[in-house]
């Protein structure tokens, strides 16, 4: 029992070594593979043949010559604003910038109608609320009154005709005093 331990033991502490080998070594790849390709891009981007002698280059691998400007890198950047720089950058940032301007103004536009839908939405929203207001207000009025003529039909009826019978007597007299006049 006691060696069937130790083997299973040692075997596990095999197998843990050989693992940690194993990543180290892919480790150790992984870095050579990247310092190579580190060093491949060097070589690509920044050639010290690539400008004349003495002549300093500028992140963008140009340099001025004169009131020119010289770039040694075809497939150079545009990292040096105001600077020598390879042709059409400075159009390039212009365009972007007037993109960017143009987003924020449609931004603002969008906003701003936005706001004003919703100042809208509101304005209606109090508009149907007063009416919603203004109608349970007319019902319940002629609720009540429905409820108050209902007892005084009978008063209510006699006073209808006490004011038909005013109304037809001053429809008389005024005929009558259009009638002198003529």
């Amino acid at each position: 029992m006691k060696r069937s331990r130790w083997v299973v033991f040692s075997f596990l502490f095999a197998l843990a070594v050989a693992g940690g080998a194993a990543a180290a070594a892919k480790d150790s790849d992984k870095k050579d593979s990247d310092k190579k390709d580190s060093d491949k891009k060097a070589k690509a981007g920044d050639k010290p043949g690539s400008g004349p002698a003495g002549v300093t280059l500028n992140a963008c691998g140009c340099y001025a010559k004169g009131n020119g400007c010289v770039c040694t890198n075809k497939k150079a950047k545009c990292e040096c604003p105001g600077e020598c720089e390879p042709a059409g950058c400075d159009e390039k940032r212009n365009k972007e910038a007037e993109k960017e301007y143009n987003d924020a103004v449609k931004q603002a536009q969008d906003e701003d109608k936005k706001r004003a839908d919703a100042e809208k939405k509101k304005i209606q929203d109090e508009k149907k609320k007063r009416q919603d207001e203004e109608a349970a207000f007319e019902k319940k009025r002629q609720d009540e009154e429905a409820a108050a003529s209902g007892g005084d039909n009978a008063a209510a009826g006699g006073q209808e005709e006490a004011t038909d019978e005013k109304t037809a007597v001053k429809t008389k007299k005024s005929a009558k005093d259009g009638a002198k006049k003529k």
